[in-house]
């Protein structure tokens, strides 16, 4: 009996592992196709503290404490991650852009000037079907922030 609870554990966290491991693969081989496209980098900023809040399909892969942001000429690109023993687990990739073939989120709300040096952005759709999702990445400086050409 032991053996077959051990099993059913260890099954367990082998699927969530493969489930991980995916879903990292996924976001490295899209951030991989963006650097690949013709925009110039303006600035990568890693580590920035995020908080994220969902309602409606209650979808993980937008719940991050940090991310990598990355700034474009004319685009705006988040990576949600978490770490375990030091290594980045991307969870999402989220882009934010005008005029270019990337996957871009339709905005709902995007506040540079939020309160303590936050930008708030908000996208999706609240429903059954569909996520709606809050994101306020945290101290993040004017310079920074003007680096943001989206509308």
């Amino acid at each position: 009996m032991a053996f077959l609870i051990f099993f059913a554990f260890s099954l367990f966290l082998l699927i969530i592992f493969l489930d991980r491991y995916m879903m990292h693969k996924a976001v490295k081989n899209k951030l991989q196709k963006i650097l690949n496209l013709e925009e110039k980098i303006v600035l990568i900023k890693e580590n920035v503290k995020s908080e994220t809040f969902t309602v409606g399909l209650k979808n993980h892969r937008y719940h991050f404490r940090k991310s990598d942001l990355y700034f474009f000429d004319n685009a705006f690109v988040i990576i949600g991650f978490y770490k375990i023993v030091g290594v980045k687990i991307y969870t999402c990739i989220i882009v934010f852009s005008d005029g270019n073939d990337l996957d871009t989120k339709d905005l709902k709300t995007f506040n540079l000037n939020s309160s303590n040096n936050d930008i708030y952005i908000e996208f999706g759709k609240a429903s059954f079907t569909s996520t709606n999702v809050s994101v306020r990445l945290k101290n993040i400086s004017k310079e920074e922030k003007q680096l943001i050409k989206i509308k």
